[in-house]
């Protein structure tokens, strides 16, 4: 999924917006000068990102190693759901953090067509230039480290955080080759359920395209969904990453706020 195009599309769409619903019937570069002359940034109080960056959790455990396969789900190969992952104090804490960034704060929160989020640790672009995650999502990356689930070279260098109202959640899609095959998400907030289904095409062993409509491929790699419950980590990899897209259904009440954490390999 092409977030940076899809960030492009939206913040096009809010100055269209904008310079719709202006009165003055002002050009773009007086509305400039205006805006020039407007008090420096650093006069509000959401101009310093390093309280969003510098803050811990207030509540959070360390993690020892596990073995992942026995939470094993479903007959797609490798993947993993964890319940009750984090405790009511955990996601408290984690929630607490998420909203430190205030609304309006248009630098931290980017509003799609279904949802809004955060993007943390930098542009997925190469050659990629990471930046240094917030140190309460270090606390929640080392504890992938401490738990094996990530090894130390592909630690966790990136985070979307995505919040989803009712009737919203994300369409089937692939997370692509810009990060390692290895996918944690972890759910706050409200229920969902989430849908793995197979791409169009796959490829044989034998490097061949096979079509999805084939019946010996079908019965092998049917779609199949499954409640994600808040407070539960969600983990996908190898197969389940490379040949299936996966979807995330509307929530019925609250708010969802999934944190969704990757190695970026460019």
């Amino acid at each position: 999924m092409d977030f940076r195009r899809l960030m492009r599309e939206e913040r096009e769409r809010a100055r269209k917006k904008h310079a719709a619903a202006d009165p003055t019937g002002s050009s773009s570069a007086s509305r400039e000068m205006r805006v020039a002359a407007a008090p420096p940034p650093e006069s509000s109080p959401a101009a310093d990102v390093s309280s969003y960056t510098e803050a811990t959790l207030r509540e959070w455990t360390q993690r020892l190693e596990l073995d992942i396969e026995t939470f094993r789900i479903g007959a797609i190969p490798r993947v993993y759901y964890i319940p009750e992952w984090i405790s009511e104090a955990e996601e408290a804490a984690v929630l607490e953090r998420v909203y430190a960034v205030p609304d309006d704060d248009e630098r931290v929160w980017v509003r799609l067509k279904h949802r809004r989020l955060q993007m943390w640790g930098g542009e997925v672009k190469a050659p990629f230039q990471p930046l240094e995650l917030p140190k309460w999502l270090l606390q929640i990356t080392q504890s992938f480290v401490d738990t094996k689930i990530f090894d130390e070279e592909h630690r966790p260098n990136h985070a979307l955080i995505n919040e989803y109202g009712v009737g919203e959640g994300i369409m089937p899609h692939e997370d692509g080759p810009s990060y390692f095959p290895l996918v944690a998400i972890i759910s706050t907030g409200a229920d969902s359920d989430v849908t793995f289904e197979p791409h169009r095409k796959l490829q044989n062993t034998d490097g061949r395209d096979n079509n999805i409509a084939d019946d010996a491929f079908t019965s092998q790699t049917s779609k199949f969904s499954f409640q994600l419950k808040r407070r539960s980590l969600l983990l996908f990899t190898d197969d389940a990453y490379t040949k299936y897209l996966h979807s995330i259904s509307g929530i019925d009440s609250g708010k969802r706020v999934s944190l969704t954490i990757r190695h970026v390999s460019l």
